[in-house]
């Protein structure tokens, strides 16, 4: 999980998605590599390989890159539905806001939700996604309030991993939780409430350590949201806006003791990209560190987001009564660990081997 607050905001600019955007003889580009002339040539090599959904990478399939693509072109192309409306007319009436919100967000696919404040450290300090407001400073979480949801991956289309359906899983369930946030937002704002979505590549807040405020999950050794029921299989989508919500509790999950013994992550990650050391303190948080410099190169010569870490770990094995059962044995009895990761480990192997 996390274990402290940020001791400063991150700066968007300064992350690896951000960094790849950047195209020599823009004013971002030439802004970015003044202020950090030490990143240039690294990423500019990261730059010359095939991007991703582009032809070159060793995992591309020409079908589903398509169907990848459409995915994403469909998330900036969202329209209101009748769904904003019948959601704007029952806002106003809400005895418990959060009660509705979270029952809403399961009715349009979400398979969990909860509801935090928003710490200000959460927030990025100055945008740098796109060209178009690189270096825009960000206000300091201006809504208090945050809805956090979930949506799930498709286990069998991440058992590929690191092939190309798990760019195509990603990009699908990128849209749904962008539609789910999208709906929410606007249906706040149609009854009168200040809201914003926040969805893929448009992120005003770093969502994982929400996701941990809402009761939502734990981080783990990946640095992603380890989930109840569906471990790293899940993307988050969030909605935060001005009015006061009823918070959740965060959970324990056990994942601090199982990842210190699990590694199984880190030991399949393809280019060596996470730890399987002790946890560091990273900008005033204790956290297990990636390199997310090799992690996104990997990925770039894959031509996908490769997902091995995700599909690996045995949090994310399927929603079933058993796995439910394991899964309530680690967060009640963390001194089980190395046992159940023995266990996982003959039963699913300690290796990957991808989709069988």
């Amino acid at each position: 999980m996390i274990w402290g607050r940020p001791a400063a905001r991150v700066d968007e600019r300064d992350t690896m998605f951000a960094r790849a955007a950047r195209r020599p003889g823009t004013t971002a580009y030439a802004d970015y590599y003044a202020r950090h002339p030490g990143r240039r040539a690294d990423d500019d090599r990261l730059r010359e390989l095939p991007g991703l959904l582009e032809p070159g990478g060793r995992a591309f399939d020409p079908s589903i890159a398509a169907d990848a693509r459409d995915w994403f072109r469909r998330i900036d192309t969202w329209a209101p539905g009748p769904d904003v409306e019948r959601l704007a007319e029952t806002v106003p009436k809400a005895g418990d806001l959060a009660a509705l919100l979270t029952a809403a967000v399961r009715s349009l696919g979400a398979v969990a939700a909860g509801c935090c404040d928003v710490d200000p450290m959460w927030a990025y300090s100055h945008k740098g996604r796109f060209d178009q407001d690189y270096g825009t400073a960000v206000d300091a979480a201006p809504r208090p309030s945050a809805l956090v949801f979930l949506v799930e991956m498709d286990h069998a289309e991440m058992r590929s991993a690191p092939g190309a359906a798990v760019i195509r899983e990603s990009a699908r369930q990128y849209y749904r939780a962008a539609v789910i946030a999208r709906t929410i937002a606007e249906a706040l704002r149609t009854a009168g409430i200040d809201a914003m979505a926040h969805y893929d590549a448009h992120y005003e807040l770093m969502l994982p350590p929400m996701a941990v405020a809402a009761g939502l999950g734990e981080l783990g050794r990946h640095n992603l949201l380890i989930a109840d029921r569906f471990g790293t299989r899940v993307r988050i989508g969030a909605v935060t806006l001005s009015a006061a919500l009823r918070a959740n509790r965060r959970r324990d999950l056990g994942v601090r003791a199982f990842c210190d013994h699990c590694r199984k992550c880190a030991d399949n990650c393809p280019p060596r990209a996470l730890s399987a050391a002790a946890p560091v303190v990273v900008n005033g948080v204790e956290k297990w560190p990636t390199e997310v410099e090799r992690c996104y190169r990997y990925w770039r010569l894959m031509g996908t987001d490769c997902g091995v870490c995700m599909v690996v770990c045995p949090f994310s094995h399927p929603d079933s009564p058993l796995h439910n059962a394991i899964r309530r044995l680690v967060a009640a009895f963390p001194r089980l660990a190395p046992a159940l990761v023995r266990a996982d480990d003959v039963f699913y192997g300690r290796a990957w081997k991808g989709r069988r």
